[in-house]
């Protein structure tokens, strides 16, 4: 079984793990902002179906990364806080 100190060590790990995640949720979603801006040049002037699919996944990509980063986010949260109620 693992002492406390264990615990809190492989906590504090995650926790900062989920930092690491969320930092590159986050450059995702900076990513797909480039992906929409060039999407929307290029249909600019264009009512093609692809081009609108295209976008439209791209915005549903974007909305699911913010979601994940919102989760991960309170994913680190919750174990930070349970390393401060172990003391």
């Amino acid at each position: 079984m693992a002492s406390i100190e264990e615990v809190k060590a492989a906590l504090a790990q995650a926790a900062d793990q989920g930092n690491t995640t969320l930092n590159q949720i986050r450059a995702a979603v900076e990513n797909t902002e480039q992906v929409l801006a060039r999407l929307r040049a290029v249909a600019s002037g264009t009512n093609h179906t692809k081009i609108a699919e295209s976008i439209n996944r791209a915005e549903q990509a974007k909305q699911r990364l913010a979601e994940a980063a919102t989760l991960i986010h309170g994913s680190s949260a919750a174990a930070r806080e349970y390393v401060g109620i172990l003391g």
